[in-house]
């Protein structure tokens, strides 16, 4: 197994990482509590980013 990912794999990465997003849409009225928005949205970012890099790489191959 020598890097191999599952395309389900990247597909649950792609949600959670649309989730974060979400969640930080939706708190973004909250003024008591900016960091946790600020980083629910660097981690959606990220997640999502990765998702759609290991699904691109898994399609390609």
């Amino acid at each position: 197994m020598n890097g191999e990912i599952n395309i389900f794999t990247a597909i649950i990465i792609i949600i959670v990482g649309l989730y974060d997003i979400a969640i930080a849409i939706n708190r973004r009225h909250q003024a008591a509590n900016r960091k946790g928005i600020i980083a629910y949205a660097v981690l959606g970012s990220i997640f999502l980013i990765a998702g759609l890099i290991l699904l691109i790489t898994k399609l390609i191959n």
